[in-house]
């Protein structure tokens, strides 16, 4: 959370009280009151900014104005190279086209017959483009538009970025892993050969070439032919692209959820997707000592391009959203523009300022002035249920407004409540009740927002009670019969949506009967979905137990709502069975054991008190309340004997008798 302004005019305090008169309200349950906080950087700069700048700070200002010129027929423009008179060069995809942007007006300046120009290096009057998928370079005049192929490296399918370094035009390749360097009458020669698949990119500073590559996402420092060290070996899967200003050393470092890229040991691979993939962002920093700092990391975007001005602020551009970052030497972010198209492809610095490109919708944007007003649009809020909305309360100095919008689809559609009318100060919020909510700020001048605070009540929804059973232990032996216990552990699923406290009554009736009969009191209050009953003041017989649950420990008595259900029927039975009429007449043992509910489930029998074995029943099956058994002694020591028969009920419970007789 970021810190909080403590000054307070009469028209906050005004809508301080109205928020405590809400939640006081005995219509709307102060434990239910809930809220959404927007306070920090990233919660500000996940929503939409039109004009606006987020900082990572945690504040919301005013930010600048871009101007927008399209390119017809463009999908994206990857490559921007600028010219002296401001004209800037624009290479597009999906048709490989080169263009002449001024002063707002574009024109085509040549067709290269490719699927993308994915550099572009101006020098003099000649602009250099590199393409793919066949790695040509092309030489083409910019007042004529005259083209030709310079160069085709060996092996190269792709041209991934080009640059001067020693007086010769140089090219990272793919998929070869090779910086290529090209005389002026396309010549070429392999200036560094690394271990990986792609160079992704180049750039000079004074007497050092630095590349970057896939794979391995290595940062190489090239002093001449075949002569590299490496500057650092990131965590990552591909360096998408680095700019070095005066010693300092600007790197994007993307973690793609695609499979590692392999290297040439391994076997070349197809040729990388010109479209960025999502991914995870890390932006580096070093320094001339060789220092690396992680200045700003994004688990949810990728970095597709980074600048360094000549002031030392850094630009960063997005793979998803469509953002600009502004990156300052201490590490403050702020998101410096917010386009319609989803991806920042290329930035180039023009007087100090930025020129980007973009993906989805080939455009090239502009820096104009300081925008007069700003406008951010939350993401849409989801309150989970259909809710009432109260106070809007906002943190900030300046001109604000603040408007809401409600509805209930995840997206905003038709169906959607129109923006209310504006509040200029906190007050309760105008849009209807609905589970979606969205906030719009609007911030004019030097106006700063710090944070935004709306309470809500959701509507109370109804907990479900399911599965009324008695718990069984878990065991291995399907024919274990369990220990006699006058208690019953009654269990019961819950499914609860809002997760309010609930409190549980239990009742019970026999199974034929209508009356139903207090487990336990009124002065118990159950609050787990789990009670041991304790049975032994009831008849054996077949129950119905009933489980009501009640919110009504976290709402108002009008607004408490009770749920019930009720278990198969559940069966008591705490008195042993019967061992009748047990006798032994000429060496044959007779008898018949009873129980009041049945099934009798074991029969077994012991003679002189040795281990007991298992009791057939006449019939050999256990399964009724009463069960007639007879047992052939065989042959006994002459003299007196004792029998015993013990009989088991499916509940556990056990009867014994015996009988004495004697053998002659």
């Amino acid at each position: 959370m970021n810190r909080f302004k403590t000054t307070l005019s009469v028209a906050a305090l005004s809508g301080l009280l109205s928020s405590l008169l809400f939640l006081w309200n005995p219509a709307a349950s102060a434990v239910a009151t809930r809220s959404f906080s927007i306070d920090s950087g990233p919660e500000f700069a996940s929503g939409e900014l039109e004009g606006a700048t987020a900082l990572s700070s945690g504040a919301l200002q005013v930010g600048v104005r871009f101007s927008r010129v399209g390119l017809e027929g463009a999908s994206l423009i990857y490559s921007l190279a600028r010219g002296e008179d401001g004209t800037i060069f624009a290479g597009t995809g999906d048709e490989g086209k080169v263009f002449a942007v001024r002063n707002g007006e574009s024109r085509l300046l040549a067709e290269t017959g490719q699927l993308m120009v994915t550099s572009l290096y101006l020098r003099g009057d000649t602009l250099f483009a590199g393409t793919m998928p066949e790695g040509r370079i092309f030489a083409i005049e910019t007042g004529s538009g005259e083209m030709r192929e310079l160069a085709r490296p060996e092996g190269a399918e792709h041209i991934w970025d080009l640059d001067v370094f020693q007086g010769r035009l140089v090219a990272g390749t793919g998929p070869e892993g090779q910086v290529v360097a090209i005389s002026d009458g396309g010549a070429t020669e392999v200036l560094y050969d690394t271990p990986q698949s792609h160079v992704m990119a180049l750039d000079v500073d004074g007497e050092a070439l630095y590349a970057g590559t896939d794979g391995e996402s290595i940062v190489y420092r090239i002093s001449g032919p075949g002569s590299a060290e490496v500057v650092r070996d990131f965590e990552g899967t591909e360096i998408t692209d680095l700019d070095a200003h005066d010693g300092t050393l600007a790197v994007a470092v993307n973690e793609m959820p695609a499979p590692r890229r392999a290297t040439k040991a391994g076997g070349s691979r197809p040729g990388r997707e010109a479209r960025p993939r999502p991914g995870k962002g890390r932006f580096w920093r070093v320094d001339a000592n060789g220092r690396a700092e992680l200045l700003h990391s994004d688990d949810d975007t990728h970095f597709t391009s980074v600048r360094i001005s000549s002031e030392g602020t850094m630009f960063v551009g997005t793979g998803k959203d469509g953002r600009l970052l502004r990156v300052q030497a201490d590490g403050t972010t702020s998101v410096w523009a917010d386009v319609e198209e989803r991806q920042v492809l290329d930035i180039v610095i023009v007087d100090g300022r930025p020129v980007f490109s973009t993906g989805d919708s080939g455009a090239i944007y502009q820096r104009e002035a300081r925008a007069a007003e700003g406008v951010w649009t939350s993401n849409v809020l989801d309150a989970e249920f259909r809710s009432r909305f109260g106070q809007l309360h906002w943190r900030g100095e300046g001109a604000i407004e603040l408007q809401t919008r409600s509805g209930n689809t995840a997206e905003p559609d038709g169906t959607w409540s129109a923006w209310s009318s504006a509040l200029s100060e906190p007050g309760v919020v105008r849009s209807p009740a609905a589970r979606f909510v969205q906030v719009r700020a609007q911030l004019e001048g030097d106006a700063e927002l710090w944070a935004i605070q709306l309470y809500y009540l959701p509507q109370n929804q109804r907990a479900t009670v399911e599965n009324v059973r008695v718990h069984q232990a878990a065991s291995k032996n399907r024919d274990a019969i369990p220990e006699a216990s006058t208690e019953l552990p009654l269990r019961w699923s819950i499914s609860n949506p809002d997760g309010d406290p609930l409190r549980y009554r239990l009742d019970y009736r026999g199974e034929g009967q209508a009356r139903w009969r207090e487990i336990f009191s009124e002065d118990h209050h159950l609050t787990k979905n789990q009670y041991n009953w304790e049975t032994s003041g009831i008849p054996d017989g077949w129950y119905v137990v009933r489980v009501s649950a009640s919110d009504e420990n976290a709402n108002p008595g009008n607004l408490a709502l009770t749920t019930e259900a009720s278990s198969e029927p559940l069966r008591i039975d705490n008195h042993p069975p019967t061992v009748e009429n047990l006798s032994v007449q000429r060496g044959v043992l007779r008898g018949r054991a009873r129980d009041v509910l049945g099934p009798v489930s074991r029969l077994e029998v012991s003679i002189d008190g040795q281990d007991w074995r298992p009791l057939h029943s006449t019939d050999q099956l256990l399964d009724t309340a009463v069960e007639e058994f007879e047992l052939t002694l065989g042959e006994l020591t002459p003299g007196e004997h004792i029998v015993a028969v013990r009989a088991r009920d499916a509940a556990g419970n056990q009867g014994i008798a015996e009988t004495s007789f004697e053998v002659r």
